[in-house]
């Protein structure tokens, strides 16, 4: 005979179950996974523009920024970053890019970003067997018409001083180098000479993709999009970087 102490220890047991299944699902380190939007450029491909935004790890807060870069020089422009972060738990992220698009807003329409930013490759988060350090892509044209160009991009990594402290993380914020393969020539198009303090305590770097503006034939304002992976409160947490790629530097 069943008695209210064997239904409420065989209730107890089936909850337990659960709780450790779930338990064994979650990943074992947390951590702030930011998510990538492109903009856009300006009508003569000189600025590009994109924004980056998830739920801050440790906080919980919802944060959205922007940045808009002027490639000729590989600098932020327009007042940029515009960051927003909103110190209020369970804050939808639409909100807070909603008010990081609106205190861009001025910026974005003075440069005249309005042509839209086409993704050439992309490395998805679910990709398997991808160590990001390489990409290759070519200039799409008509329909299926054949690709012109091979590009291939590579990343070099290394130790770099920096004045972030990153003691407490046993290790030295690493910088990045990259190579562009193209026509059977190697060129070094950016290397750190040291870290920036906004990239924090850098782990590693990897391709996210390649941009280039709508309508546009040729790999003069090519951008090469970064994951940048750094140290968090709970684990690894990922931003972006974009840099000029082109063959106009």
């Amino acid at each position: 005979m069943r008695t209210a102490f064997s239904v409420r220890k065989r209730d107890h047991l089936k909850w337990l179950g659960l709780a450790l299944a779930f338990a064994a699902a979650v990943p074992a380190f947390a951590g702030d996974s930011a998510q990538f939007d492109a903009i856009g450029y300006s009508q003569d491909g000189r600025y590009f523009a994109f924004e980056q935004f998830g739920i801050q790890d440790g906080s919980g807060f919802a944060y959205a920024e922007i940045f808009l870069i002027d490639l000729s020089i590989d600098s932020f422009v327009g007042g940029a970053p515009f960051d927003v972060r909103i110190d209020t738990e369970m804050a939808p992220v639409a909100d807070a890019r909603a008010q990081a698009h609106a205190e861009a807003a001025k910026a974005l329409a003075e440069l005249g970003i309005s042509r839209p930013a086409v993704p050439l490759a992309l490395r998805g988060d679910g990709e398997l067997g991808d160590d990001g350090l390489s990409i290759s892509y070519g200039i799409p044209s008509y329909g299926l018409a054949e690709i012109s160009g091979e590009y291939t991009l590579n990343l070099e990594i290394f130790k770099a001083p920096s004045s972030q402290d990153c003691e407490f993380f046993e290790g030295t914020p690493m910088g990045v180098a990259v190579m562009r393969q193209a026509d059977g020539i190697t060129q070094e198009i950016y290397r750190d000479t040291s870290v920036p303090a906004s990239r924090h305590c850098v782990i590693t770097y990897k391709f996210y993709g390649i941009f280039n503006p709508f309508d546009s034939w040729d790999n003069a304002s090519s951008v090469a999009v970064l994951s940048v992976w750094s140290h968090g409160f709970e684990g690894p947490d990922r931003r972006f970087i974009a840099l000029p790629v082109g063959d106009v530097q």
